[in-house]
């Protein structure tokens, strides 16, 4: 049995580790989401989002490469990802693939409900295996996102420009044939300690801009035109609240602790939207904005993919947001129909428009000194 699974981030590296550790053939589709969207687009919906052609174009380049088992993450509540499962399910049948689709709820996953669904794949597999392999992956899916993070620091205050670049290229290369854990762990580490060694400006200004809005879009470079490598080229420190890592941390390890731990971004949304659920990351979106702009952050940029029914409720309470935090907000909105030079050049404008400001505080702060002083 080989099984296959659609792309959302770097989450393909722990799921490698897992894999490997319980001894699962799999099949990884293209990082490059064009290379899989068109089979995705012409088996959807016309009014389908671009995260579920995605999805659906990763599964299809799978079965057409031997796979006979999809795990797919699903869920529950008012966004329409709650279907996709069975969507997803019905048109993979209906293209007479004959494979074993597997849905997982991803709004509540236990360590027993991963092990209940995978069952057919981990029958006649080392229990102990299984369990280091859980506990591997969720080790890997931090280290991945540390990494991240660390090149988002660098790449914007880098001496020699490109540095970071080439080092998370070469990153991506390696850990796509690394097998196993400790090969993995080590591509991992070695990127990380060439990343550290980088030459970069540490009293460098940089500007600082939040990334929010619906989850897949946010974390996959494929469908995001590569945001945070954008922004960070044109000298952006990103932060974004939307990373693998964070989304396990609430729907995974918070899920398998016997006390709840409190929400901030949902707390902090609440503030502008007293209801529970709006469906996606829709109030999460909401708080992140409000605590980006408590944290001074230069601005925010929501991302979501057309017809998100969630972030379009969310990017509307957002007008209140910015009157009241003064902080700048621009939304982007993203299908397969999306061009990646008009999607350039308004990140551009609105980096300029941001420096802009900045420069204007610093001179109103200093005539204000001049004034008093």
């Amino acid at each position: 049995m080989k099984i296959t699974f659609p792309h959302m981030g770097n989450m393909y590296v722990p799921i490698k580790v897992l894999l490997d550790t319980v001894g699962i053939e799999y099949v990884v589709p293209p990082l490059n989401a064009k290379e899989t969207m068109e089979l995705g687009v012409a088996n959807s919906p016309e009014f389908a989002c671009l995260p579920f052609k995605t999805i659906l174009g990763d599964l299809i380049y799978g079965i057409r490469n031997g796979a006979d088992f999809i795990l797919f993450g699903g869920g529950k509540g008012q966004c329409r990802f709650g279907y996709y499962g069975d969507l997803l399910s019905k048109i993979v049948e209906n293209l007479n693939y004959d494979v074993k689709f597997v849905c997982l709820d991803t709004t509540n996953m236990t360590v027993k409900g991963i092990l209940e669904k995978i069952s057919p794949l981990t029958e006649g597999k080392s229990a102990f295996d299984i369990i280091k392999g859980i506990l591997y992956a969720t080790k890997t899916v931090f280290l991945v996102d540390n990494l991240n993070r660390l090149a988002g620091y660098t790449r914007c205050r880098e001496v020699n420009k490109g540095d970071t670049d080439r080092i998370i290229s070469e990153f991506q290369k390696k850990v796509q044939k690394a097998h196993g854990y400790r090969n993995i762990i080590h591509v991992i580490k070695s990127a990380r300690k060439q990343l550290s060694e980088i030459p970069v400006d540490r009293k460098k200004k940089t500007l600082k801009v939040a990334i929010v809005g619906e989850i897949y879009a946010a974390s996959h470079p494929g469908i995001n035109f590569e945001i945070e490598k954008k922004l960070g080229n044109m000298g952006v420190e990103v932060h974004n609240f939307l990373g693998i890592s964070k989304w396990i941390l609430n729907h995974f390890i918070i899920n398998n602790l016997p006390v709840k731990i409190k929400d901030k971004l949902l707390a902090a949304g609440r503030e502008f939207i007293n209801t529970d659920d709006i469906g996606g990351h829709g109030i999460q979106t909401i708080g992140a904005s409000v605590i980006s702009a408590k944290r001074k952050y230069d601005g925010v940029i929501q991302i979501y993919p057309f017809t998100c029914m969630p972030e379009i409720i969310a990017q509307n309470v957002l007008i209140e947001v910015q009157r009241k935090y003064k902080i700048p907000v621009m939304t982007l909105i993203v299908d397969e129909m999306t061009g990646e030079e008009g999607y350039k050049t308004r990140l551009e404008a609105f980096v300029d428009m941001l420096e802009m400001r900045r420069r204007k505080t610093v001179l109103f702060a200093k005539s204000a000194y001049d004034i008093n002083y």
